[in-house]
């Protein structure tokens, strides 16, 4: 059972809000531009503990809260920890706001220290798969959604770089949703192929053998030529079809 949020006023956190070196000027001005924003607040709330305070996510530069925002609700905040090696958030922010399709959390605001985002409130690719026990036609619903979150993540010309392993970064919301988060790695390409990469994780996570006209299809995909989504998602799913005896 996820325990209840408790919203803990922002001056009570600013150990978090500038973790790990807890910086008094920092935390103040931080502290002031989150509330001139409309933040009203952190929520204790998260799988991680940071300090007493359990939180979204934690990585090598940032660190991920959940908050109330006055108009807009639960929301999340991505702030830039304090011993980061990146000196600025903007351009994960900025990339972010390219969404065409829905595939990214939307973004509220971005500066060099802060994204407020909307709250994915849903669970990882692994997770899920692991929790679930997902098979047959839920098992093909699910991977035609994850291969179509990676097409629209291509088609906004977003190279998201980190999907080879994608077990973190993609969320699963009701009814099969997918959502793409972590863009710290990405970059604007002419030509991503972040498919190319879910096909692969998705073949070996299933032990699905790549058949060669496969191959043949990601080659052209990778090319450039976007048209070929089509058979690449027919193909993939008519053969774990057959692994699963169901028709589609």
């Amino acid at each position: 059972m996820t325990p209840p949020k408790k919203l803990v006023e922002i001056n009570e956190v600013l150990h978090i809000i500038t973790y790990p070196k807890n910086v008094a000027e920092i935390g103040v001005a931080r502290s002031k531009k989150l509330t001139e924003l409309g933040i009203k607040g952190i929520y204790d709330y998260g799988p991680l503990f940071v300090e007493g305070l359990r939180v979204l996510g934690k990585g090598h530069s940032s660190i991920v809260l959940l908050a109330k925002h006055e108009s807009i609700g639960d929301v999340a905040v991505k702030i830039r920890r304090t011993d980061s090696k990146k000196d600025s958030l903007f351009r994960e922010g900025y990339l972010m706001t390219l969404d065409r399709f829905g595939v990214m959390p939307k973004v509220h605001y971005f500066d060099d220290d802060l994204i407020i985002m909307e709250f994915i409130d849903g669970v990882t690719l692994g997770k899920y798969l692991r929790t679930n026990d997902v098979k047959g036609a839920t098992l093909l619903k699910l991977i035609m959604n994850v291969l179509t979150a990676a097409y629209k993540l291509d088609l906004n010309l977003i190279d998201h770089l980190e999907l080879a392993n994608p077990y973190k970064h993609i969320f699963i919301l009701k009814d099969m949703e997918v959502k793409i988060i972590d863009f710290e790695s990405a970059k604007v390409s002419e030509n991503p192929c972040n498919l190319c990469r879910i096909v692969s994780y998705l073949t070996n996570l299933l032990r699905i053998s790549k058949q060669s006209n496969m191959e043949v299809m990601l080659k052209k995909y990778k090319s450039g030529c976007r048209d070929s989504f089509q058979d690449i998602l027919t193909s993939l799913t008519s053969v774990m079809a057959q692994l699963n005896g169901i028709s589609v």
